[in-house]
């Protein structure tokens, strides 16, 4: 294993996850009421239903997210790697940082929610365990969307293209569906991913291409 983190120390990379949940874990804390708090909110959101069964898209989130770093390790593929890492610590933090500054809320959860079935149980259990503050952008939407680039990006996930826009709008959706978040959430985490997008992959790009150009005519 040493040996390996030595070939390949890109894999470090994965050791924002604690530092993220315990950031996470610290921004909750300091944020424990919607009391103050901006509230998230569009009256489009009004107009958008409360769907327990999404609450199952919701979960995938967490999978979804890992497969990426599993197929990319496996098959040593850096760059695509590296650039994923990036996306997902750049737009994390970003948002981590602007729940910090701005602390922010939604006021669209039900009121009860029917436990009787599996759907509803789990629905319950995720509004117990994750308070409806530091919602703005939604880390969720983020996610996905550094799964949809780091799909497109490595020829190891070509095949998982099109399950992952399904999957990806999927749980997109699902955030407003279950009232885990208001659309403007996502609306704010979609111009987010676009600005990291354009940084990380397209001008990157463009760099790495004009540097090779200038080598091949030096």
């Amino acid at each position: 294993m040493k040996k390996y983190i030595q070939e390949h120390k890109y894999v470090l990379l994965v050791l924002y996850l604690p530092i993220y949940l315990i950031w996470f874990a610290l921004v909750e804390r300091m944020v424990p009421s919607t009391e103050g708090c901006f509230v998230s909110y569009l009256p489009l959101d009004d107009k958008i239903p409360f769907l327990p069964g999404f609450i199952l898209a919701y979960v995938l989130w967490y999978p979804f997210l890992i497969v990426p770093v599993v197929v990319t390790l496996l098959k040593d593929d850096r760059r695509a790697f590296i650039r994923y890492a990036a996306f997902i610590i750049a737009g994390f933090s970003i948002s981590l940082t602007i729940c910090m500054i701005w602390p922010n809320c939604q006021l669209l959860r039900p009121s009860v929610v029917d436990t009787s079935t599996l759907c509803g149980w789990l629905v319950n259990a995720i509004y117990s365990a994750d308070t409806p503050t530091n919602v703005l952008p939604s880390m969720h939407v983020v996610g996905c969307m550094a799964v949809l680039a780091v799909t497109f990006d490595s020829k190891y996930l070509k095949k998982m293209r099109i399950p992952a826009v399904i999957i990806a709008v999927a749980i997109c959706a699902a955030t407003v569906f279950v009232k885990q978040h208001s659309i403007l959430d996502v609306f704010a985490a979609l111009a987010l991913s676009l600005v990291l997008y354009l940084i990380i992959y397209v001008a990157a790009r463009t760099g790495r291409s004009r540097r090779e150009t200038e080598q091949r005519n030096g």
